[in-house]
């Protein structure tokens, strides 16, 4: 059977088709409002994180400017410091190497003065000797090569001797002394060192007597028994027996 189609039908079917190109056209829409809804989200998204990283990256930079100027500032100062001590390290081997001169310096100084001090034992005295006894063992038998024997272990013995030395030198020494005559006779004799130069001697009898002083091979005696009176009296002024301050003649030798 064959169906008619009336105007309103058609009109019906034609608003129906319409209806639904529209609904798809609306779901389309929606489908695009979405996606450009979730795109902006993603690019509000990507600028705020943009953002957060632009600033960290900021301070980052900051803070490696400021790490830069520290090291700088220490790589500065080191260099400084460095440049000071090589200054500081050169005075000082300079002051060390005027040290050692001066060390040397005194070395030898101290040599030559322990040389003199042996060549001149045998000018003097025994009295003398015995006081200087302990310091002349303890120099070295070669003053320039000394061994183990520091400048320090060896100054004071020098200037022991010396200080020694011009302490009796400068006033007179009494003391008593065995004396063996040509024929072998053992005498004791009273001796009046005047300081370390020269020295006068009289026996217990006043009858022999004579004068003394110093050379290279020890000291030498001149006899003048003659003078033994003088001598006595000498000595006696000076063991105060005499109070009585005379002028007494008594030889002597210069050299």
């Amino acid at each position: 059977m064959i169906r008619k189609i009336t105007p309103v039908t058609a009109l019906l079917l034609i608003a129906y088709g319409a209806i639904a190109q529209s609904n798809e056209q609306v779901e389309m829409a929606r489908e695009k409002l979405q996606q450009w809804v979730e795109t902006r989200q993603i690019i509000s998204k990507e600028r705020a994180d943009w953002k957060v990283q632009e600033e960290s990256l900021r301070a980052t930079k900051e803070l490696l400017e400021f790490e830069l100027e520290d090291v700088n500032a220490s790589l500065s100062s080191l260099t400084e410091d460095a440049s000071a001590a090589d200054t500081q390290r050169a005075e000082l081997t300079d002051q060390r190497n005027q040290l050692d001169q001066a060390t040397d310096s005194v070395k030898l100084a101290v040599a030559n003065l322990e040389v003199q001090i042996k060549e001149m034992l045998p000018r003097f005295p025994d009295f003398f000797r015995t006081k200087i006894d302990p310091l002349v063992q303890r120099m070295p038998k070669d003053p320039y090569n000394p061994g183990k024997l520091s400048i320090g272990q060896r100054l004071p013995n020098v200037v022991g001797i010396i200080s020694q030395a011009n302490k009796d030198n400068s006033q007179p020494h009494f003391v008593n002394e065995d004396v063996t005559l040509d024929d072998g006779t053992q005498l004791q004799v009273d001796v009046l060192y005047w300081g370390l130069g020269i020295a006068y001697f009289v026996d217990k009898a006043n009858a022999y007597a004579g004068y003394k002083y110093p050379s290279s091979d020890g000291w030498v005696a001149e006899i003048q028994s003659e003078a033994a009176l003088s001598i006595r009296a000498l000595m006696d002024i000076y063991q105060r027996r005499n109070t009585e301050v005379e002028f007494i003649e008594v030889p002597a030798v210069i050299r």
